[in-house]
C-alpha cells in the first residue's frame, strides 16, 4: 500500500489526463483491471465528458525585469487543473484575480480546478502574497485540450451469486495522498485478498476519477446496476483521524448496521453521520436519484492538510492504512458470509448433548447468552442480527451456529440480494 502511493502521488492525476492514466496502469501491474473508455463529448445521463487536459509548463514572471515569481515546475499545483491557456500581460490586480490561496493553511499550495468553468489561474501560498508588488506581471499557461478518454479501472472477483458489492475510490486530484490515494490503496490491497478467498457477493473494485467516472461508468452500464446489492466509498484512510461512518441515503440497511456494528466492536472511537452529512463523495452518484445503491462512506474526514500541498506521505502511516483495511475487511466478511438460521428442532435444545454448551472460560459472552441465541432461530434474523441485537462477536456466533446446523438443528436461509 505504502508503495503504491510512493510510486504516484506527485503524478499530475486529473480528470482526462496522460497523469492518470499512468496511475491506473500501474494498478494493473498488481491487481487485474479491465480499463473502461468513455470518449471525451459523450452525454452521460445530465454530464459530459471532458476532455484530455495536458499542460507543459505554466509560470508567472515580472513583466519589466522578467523574474520568476511562481511555476509549475516546482509544484503541479501551482497551477489550476483544466486551467485555460494564456500568455498575457496583466496587471497586478488582474493577476490577483486569478490566484487562489488558503488564507487558513498559509504556508500550503492550495488544490484548484476549474473543469467544467472555463478559465485561467494559479495557486500559491497565501503568504506570499506580499511579494507581488510590481504592476504588471507576464502570465503563461501552456496547456491544451484535445479528445481523449476517460478510464474507468474495474477489478472483478466473481462470486458464487451474480449480486454484487461495489468498492469505490477516486484516482485523481495530482500530488495528493490521504486524498485519496490512500482509499487507492486501501481498496487495491483488498481486491488482491477477496481474489484468494471463497465469496459468495461478486465484488466489483473501481478506480476512477471523482463524481464524473462514477456517472461515465453506471450511465453506461445501466444493466449492471440491477445485480449491485451495495457499496463503499473508501477515501482518506491513511491519516491519524478517528474513522468517519457515514450512512447510506437509506440510512438503515443491513449494510449501514453491519458498518456501525464492526465499528462498535472495534473498541476505538469512531463518528458517524447520515448521508452526505460527513463528505460528499461519489456515493451521491452510486446511491443517487434513479440508481440508489445503499452505499456508504468510511473515511477519517476531516484533516487539516485536506486539498493542500501538505497532503503528503508524511501524514499518513502504515498502520493506520492497515487498521482501516482490516476494519473494512471484516465489514465485508460479515456482509458475505451472514445467512438466516432457521430453527428444526422443538423446545429448548439440550446443548452438552449436540457439544453447544460453551463453557464460561471459553466465550464469557457466549456463556451467558445461549440461550437468547436459541430464541432467537425463528427465520426472522440472521446471524448478523443476533450477534448486533445480543451484541455478540460475529465470526465465534457464526461458527456457533455452524454447529447447529452440522447437528441438523437450524437449516440456513439465504439473505436477499439488496443489503
Amino acid at each position: 500500500m505504502m508503495q503504491c502511493i510512493e510510486d504516484v502521488w506527485f503524478l499530475r492525476r486529473d480528470l482526462v489526463s496522460g497523469g492518470y492514466d499512468a496511475a491506473l496502469a500501474y494498478l494493473k501491474r498488481f491487481i487485474p483491471l479491465e480499463i473502461h473508455e468513455i470518449p471525451s463529448g459523450t452525454r452521460c445521463w445530465t454530464w459530459t465528458i471532458p476532455e484530455k487536459w495536458s499542460v507543459d509548463e505554466a509560470y508567472i514572471e515580472e513583466a519589466e525585469s522578467g523574474r520568476r515569481m511562481l511555476d509549475a515546475k516546482d509544484h503541479p499545483l501551482h497551477v489550476i487543473s483544466y486551467s485555460l491557456p494564456v500568455d498575457a500581460e496583466v496587471t497586478r490586480e488582474e493577476l490577483l484575480r486569478h490566484i487562489i490561496t488558503n488564507p487558513a493553511r498559509p504556508h500550503a499550495i492550495p488544490f484548484g480546478y476549474k473543469y467544467y468553468d472555463r478559465d485561467w489561474g494559479f495557486c500559491m501560498q497565501h503568504d506570499r502574497l506580499g511579494e507581488f508588488t510590481k504592476d504588471k506581471y507576464r502570465v503563461v499557461i501552456r496547456s491544451s485540450f484535445e479528445k481523449g478518454t476517460l478510464k474507468v479501472g474495474c477489478c472483478t472477483i466473481p462470486g458464487e451469486a451474480k449480486e454484487t458489492v461495489a468498492l469505490i475510490a477516486h484516482l485523481c486530484h495530482p500530488a495528493m495522498v490521504n486524498d485519496d490515494l490512500c482509499g487507492v490503496a486501501v481498496a487495491a490491497k483488498l481486491a488482491q485478498e477477496l481474489a484468494h478467498q471463497k465469496n459468495r457477493y461478486t465484488y466489483q473494485v473501481f478506480f476512477l476519477p471523482e463524481t464524473i467516472g462514477s456517472i461515465a461508468y453506471l450511465s453506461t452500464h445501466k444493466n449492471a446496476i440491477r445485480h449491485m446489492a451495495c457499496g463503499i466509498f473508501l477515501e482518506m484512510l491513511g491519516n491519524d483521524n478517528i474513522h468517519a461512518l457515514q450512512l447510506s441515503r437509506q440510512g438503515n440497511t443491513r449494510w449501514d448496521r453491519i458498518a456501525r456494528y464492526v465499528l462498535r466492536r472495534s473498541g476505538k472511537e469512531f463518528r458517524e453521520g447520515p448521508f452526505r452529512m460527513v463528505v460528499g463523495n461519489d456515493e451521491m452518484v452510486w446511491n443517487g436519484p434513479g440508481v440508489d445503491i445503499p452505499t456508504i462512506s468510511v473515511s477519517r474526514f476531516p484533516y487539516p492538510e485536506y486539498h493542500t500541498s501538505d497532503d503528503t506521505p508524511s501524514i499518513i502511516s502504515l498502520e493506520r492504512l492497515q487498521e482501516s483495511k482490516e476494519l473494512i475487511a471484516t465489514m465485508l466478511r460479515v456482509l458475505d458470509r451472514d445467512y438466516i438460521p432457521k430453527r428444526t428442532f422443538t423446545g429448548p435444545v439440550f446443548l452438552s448433548g449436540y457439544g453447544l454448551w460453551i463453557k464460561l472460560e471459553e466465550n464469557r459472552e457466549l456463556n451467558r447468552k445461549m440461550e437468547q441465541v436459541m430464541l432467537r432461530l425463528e427465520g426472522d434474523r440472521s446471524v448478523f442480527d443476533i450477534a448486533d441485537e445480543l451484541d455478540l462477536e460475529f465470526e465465534y456466533l457464526l461458527r456457533y451456529l455452524d454447529a447447529y446446523h452440522s447437528n441438523g438443528l437450524i437449516t440456513k436461509m439465504p439473505m436477499k440480494n439488496r443489503a
